[in-house]
Parts: structure tokens; sequence; C-alpha cells
């Protein structure tokens, strides 16, 4: 990959209050909903990433797929999918930039699985 070519990343997103399903904790079924979000307020969070220029591709009430071009992610959140990737390991966001500080908790890539014959 280079800078120019796109790479795709998770990002959790907060509540109002918050809080984010990275706050939970182990899987209890009574605070299974605790960190959805709201569909007005994941539509809001889209919006914000595609003003920066990212393309949100698939998302739920706790994460959201995007995309965009590996400077762009290593621009806004201080993550180089290019380093996970290479190194095989999942890369965080060393950074969320201050207009995005209220909707996200992390972002992060995972490398692909390899198969070995």
């Amino acid at each position: 990959m280079n800078d120019k070519s796109d790479s795709v990343a998770q990002l959790v997103m907060k509540r109002p209050d918050g809080r984010s399903i990275l706050d939970l904790g182990s899987g209890r079924a009574a605070t299974a909903n605790q960190g959805d979000v709201t569909d007005l307020r994941a539509a809001e969070i889209s919006t914000r990433l595609e003003q920066l220029g990212f393309t949100v591709q698939s998302g739920n009430l706790n994460t959201l797929s995007i995309s965009g071009e590996n400077r762009l992610f290593e621009d806004v959140f201080g993550l180089s999918p290019n380093a996970a990737m290479s190194v095989g390991t999942p890369a965080h966001s060393t950074k969320i930039p201050a207009e995005l500080d209220e909707f996200v908790a992390d972002v992060f890539v995972t490398p692909a699985p390899n198969f070995f014959p």
C-alpha cells in the first residue's frame, strides 16, 4: 500500500454521556445496550467524518466502518494503516481531534488474517 491507497478502519462511537461500548467491561447481559448511540447521533458522527473526507461504509449503534486514504487516517487520527498491515497486529488511534473528541472513543485497523495451506 502507499499513501494514496484507501484503508478501512473501525471507529467506536461515544454516547452523549461520553461512554462507549469500550467502557462496558466483560459481556454482562444487563449492560448489553448501554454503549449504544442513537440513530440520530450515529448520523451526526457519520456527517462529521464525511466532512473530513472519510467514507462511512457501514455501521451499527456502537461502531462505524470508515474508509479513506492512508494519509487521511494518519493526519486525523495518528493511525498508520500501513504499519498495522506490515506488522500484522491491530493499530489504534494515537489522537482524536478536538472536534471529534465527544463523538469518538477509538479508531482501529485490524490486519487481514493470513491463511496457511
